[in-house]
């Protein structure tokens, strides 16, 4: 058969799988090749423990060049155009022509969408959960308030995770009487797309601790100087630490007139994520995969199964049988409690109603949480 070429473009958990998979999988002669702007590869998992000073980015961080050991070509630069009528990728000054195309290239951060929201904490990124850890540390009375902007956001178990986090912080260094916690989403609940049950356990933990909900509030603008979340209804919110996710959307090279589905992912089949062009799929964050209620999370533990799926099937189209892969949208993710406990949230999100589980809060799911980061990284480098 002739040889083929699989370009995967992004390194994050879906491109990772995918591209180690396909390489493993695929005979030598057909070529798998990895872009990202980055060399490097870190488990965004473990983010808020690098906010509550568990963790260093070095020790979550590993570099994907290492795969070319492995027979991965990996290469690395900014992709500025996807042609996909001619099948060429541009990345910095070069081009690269594929046979196959996986995009996993995840979801762009911006503030720009909500004026003031470039000045907010976050540890939804490397260099702000770091700074988080920072800061922190001189933070010892006042008025914490931990905010999403703007929906859809990915891994939202670990924006939860992270105020837990905030509230066993403080705790341990008893300044928590002299701290408020609160919590505004533009959701009406917590990880409602998880179902009632999920979302009310998730409630309970918040309120045990004394942290306040409030739901269906979707920010304007943030005032630094008056220190206020100003909210499209409702009266200015005071602060005097805001922690705030990003806005999510869609990397800038994949905006494209009706590519995108109706939360500005990447369209596409939800079961083997085939896109409407040809040999072209798209896994992971950058995708818009319909559930019953509403969009399934994005999520690393999505985007690993999906990639898994494309994988297998890409080699199936390329011995020339056919494909039988589906992914079937199970899921299961630990969330860190906070308290030396840990949670397992695990179901399928495809069934309707969804049938997802709130497991714990347990020892044993907090040993496992950390026990999962060390086998990943160990695993896939």
């Amino acid at each position: 058969m002739p040889a083929k070429a699989v370009l995967v473009l992004g390194g994050g958990t879906g491109g990772l799988v995918a591209a180690s998979r396909l390489r493993r999988m695929l005979d030598k002669e057909h070529r798998v090749v990895l872009i990202d702007r980055s060399p490097y590869y870190t488990y965004e998992p473990a983010f808020t423990w690098v906010m509550a000073g568990r963790r260093t980015l070095p020790r979550i961080s590993r570099d994907l060049r290492n795969l070319r050991k492995k027979g991965v070509e990996v290469l690395t630069g900014e992709i500025s155009a996807i042609d996909l009528n001619n099948k060429r990728v541009t990345y910095g000054k070069h081009e690269v022509e594929y046979d196959y195309l996986v995009i996993a290239l995840g979801a762009e951060y911006s503030a720009a969408a909500v004026p003031g929201l470039d000045r907010s904490w976050t540890f939804y990124h490397g260099d702000g959960a770091e700074g988080m850890r920072e800061e922190l540390e001189s933070f010892a009375s006042g008025r914490i308030v931990c905010a999403v902007p703007r929906l859809p956001i990915k891994c939202p178990s670990a924006f939860y995770e992270g105020v837990l986090l905030l509230d066993a912080y403080f705790r341990k260094r008893k300044l928590r009487d002299g701290i408020e916690i609160a919590v505004y989403t533009p959701e009406p609940s917590p990880l409602p797309e998880a179902g009632p049950q999920v979302s009310e356990r998730i409630l309970e933990l918040l309120h045990s601790r004394g942290i306040s909900f409030i739901g269906n509030a979707e920010v304007k603008s943030v005032n630094h100087e008056k220190k206020l979340l100003n909210l499209r209804e409702g009266e200015p919110v005071p602060f005097d630490m805001l922690v705030a996710t990003p806005v999510h959307g869609l990397p800038y090279v994949l905006e494209s007139p009706g590519r995108a589905g109706e939360d500005g992912g990447i369209a596409g089949d939800r079961e083997t994520l085939a896109t409407s062009v040809p040999g072209v799929y798209a896994v992971g964050d950058c995708t818009s995969v319909p559930i019953a209620t509403g969009k399934l999370p994005k999520a690393a533990v999505f985007a690993h199964g999906e990639a898994e799926v494309v994988a297998r099937n890409i080699r199936a189209e390329i011995q020339g049988t056919e494909p039988i892969w589906a992914f079937g949208g199970q899921g299961a993710y630990f969330l860190d409690t906070g308290d030396g406990k840990g949670a397992y949230i695990v179901g399928n999100y495809f069934k309707d109603p969804v049938q997802v589980e709130f497991r714990g809060p347990s020892r044993l799911y907090r040993w496992a949480k950390a026990g999962v980061e060390r086998i990943w990284l160990w695993r896939w480098f």
